[in-house]
């Protein structure tokens, strides 16, 4: 039986960033979180390629890159189709770190972690993250969980998106975001009490919203404005320090404490559009009716239907969880990247990829509708690679393009084909999206996204081995092997994660 403190406790702030959390520390916002750094270690922690919530916290659960585990971003292209599908927990296509530790006998507590749903079968108990489709649906392990947690808190949402906020107050968006934190760490602190584990993590998603959201106001670190906005993303950060502060105090006297986040933020100059370009270079075609909608300035319908919603209404009802929002729904927009391209005439096309952009080869006998034989594929991707390398913004006249690598250069395993074939990492503040449909190659920031992802997230740790631990050089694929070193337990051979402790094993 667990102690009544688990051994290993770990939370995680998605997108934390130490360019944000240091300053909101020192200046007393987050006395916890200021504490943690003062009395153990702490570094940046290097995300994956790309640096996106669902590889990033797969490779934090499998300790492996996407070419193992199979989960490269939040949709996955599907040979023999041009549907994507929502990447979920059935994706993961190695043992995660739940699985390892509940098959050796040590329980295990898991809440609002990323890439959990549907929830799987744990050796302690499981509530999956944001990608649930809603409550009224299985979203715990055990199924009977989801109830005695909505009767205790009354409710358990689903964390906003950051384009949920459109049309909407700040205030009323930011209230939103608090009263998720509030309730994740309620259910975390509840469950604490009442149900002990030996490994125990709980994830905010919040701390990535808030500051796609509000990255221009965050990075003012004016915390004596009188601004509502900014009063109000500041209470944000103390009660998310308050809910730090009662976890820390949750662990084993003897335990080990971690804070970890999957990538980090910064600020976002300029977006290039993947197809727009490949379109330009004639590599891609439109359809004929859609291409015209385009040149004239329409729309796509997957946006004219979310602009019409009434915004606030749409945020109350996500708060409180009264839709039966399903999985299909979440596939409109990638599907929109997808749907109106001509892949009978299309020898490239970008349709996953966030932060980073993708190219797949319309090849013959992988795709569909393929027309690129396989022997001109390396040539191809060559002459692509030779292009992309020498993009420069029209403004700054900066080379956008940072590197582009073939998949098997960067990643290996079973899953690479579930890889796109070249990964485009643009230059820091550059950032790329497929975006079909668009009319123009480069946009300013997204007007409700001036903040995206970096590759350096954060880790801090305190406790027992905290002075015994080697951050020299951490990444997100190293934490599932070093909390495994915790439990004395051996890492599996095939994974690519390195035990972070100087010692083996630690009794």
């Amino acid at each position: 039986m667990p102690t009544q403190f688990p051994k290993v406790l770990v939370v995680s702030f998605d997108g934390g960033v130490w360019t944000n959390l240091l300053p909101l520390a020192n200046s007393g916002i987050m006395p916890n979180l200021k504490s943690l750094i003062e009395c153990g270690a702490h570094a940046n922690l290097e995300s994956t390629i790309p640096p996106v919530t669902p590889p990033a916290w797969t490779a934090f659960m499998t300790g492996c890159n996407p070419g193992k585990s199979g989960v490269f971003d939040f949709y996955e292209h599907q040979e023999g189709t041009y549907k994507p599908a929502l990447t979920t927990s059935k994706s993961i296509q190695t043992k995660t770190l739940w699985k390892i530790l509940s098959d050796s006998g040590i329980r295990v507590g898991i809440i609002d972690v990323p890439i959990n749903y549907p929830p799987p079968e744990v050796n302690g108990f499981v509530i999956s993250g944001w990608e649930r489709p809603s409550n009224k649906k299985v979203f715990t392990y055990p199924p009977e969980l989801g109830d005695k947690l909505i009767k205790k808190l009354g409710d358990y949402p689903i964390c906003l998106r950051t384009f949920d906020r459109q049309g909407t107050k700040d205030i009323d968006f930011l209230n939103c975001l608090i009263e998720i934190t509030q309730k994740v760490g309620d259910a975390a602190l509840w469950l604490l009490e009442t149900d002990p584990t030996d490994f125990f993590m709980v994830h905010f998603q919040t701390t990535d919203i808030i500051q796609h959201s509000f990255w221009k106001e965050i990075a003012t670190f004016d915390f004596n404005s009188t601004d509502p906005t900014l009063k109000k993303i500041w209470e944000f950060y103390r009660v998310l320090d308050k809910y730090l502060g009662g976890l820390i105090d949750k662990v084993n006297s003897k335990g080990t404490f971690f804070l970890v986040s999957d990538h980090g933020f910064g600020p976002v100059k300029r977006r290039l559009a993947m197809n727009v370009w490949l379109m330009e270079n004639g590599y891609l075609k439109l359809k004929q009716d859609l291409g015209t909608q385009i040149r004239t300035g329409v729309k796509s319908t997957a946006i004219k239907m979310v602009n019409k919603v009434d915004a606030l209404a749409r945020l109350k009802t996500r708060i409180k969880q009264k839709s039966e929002e399903g999985l299909d729904q979440r596939i409109i927009v990638p599907r929109a990247a997808y749907d109106p391209i001509n892949y009978q005439e299309t020898k490239v096309f970008s349709g996953i990829g966030t932060v980073y952009g993708t190219a797949q080869l319309n090849l013959i006998g992988r795709e569909a509708e393929g027309i690129v034989p396989p022997q001109e594929a390396e040539s191809l991707k060559n002459e692509i690679i030779k292009k992309l390398i020498n993009v420069k913004d029209p403004i700054s006249g900066e080379l956008f393009i940072r590197a582009v690598y073939k998949k098997e250069e960067v990643f290996n395993g079973r899953a690479l084909n579930k890889i796109p074939d070249l990964i485009i990492i643009p230059n820091p503040g550059f950032y790329l999206f497929s975006g079909t449909g668009e009319r123009a190659l480069f946009h300013e920031a997204h007007p409700l996204s001036f903040g995206n992802h970096i590759s350096d997230g954060i880790i801090a740790v305190n406790g027992s081995q905290a002075g015994n631990i080697d951050l020299s050089l951490p990444r997100i694929v190293d934490m599932a092997p070093t909390i495994m070193n915790l439990f004395n337990l051996k890492p599996p051979g095939y994974i690519d994660g390195k035990n972070l402790y100087k010692n083996f094993i630690l009794n």
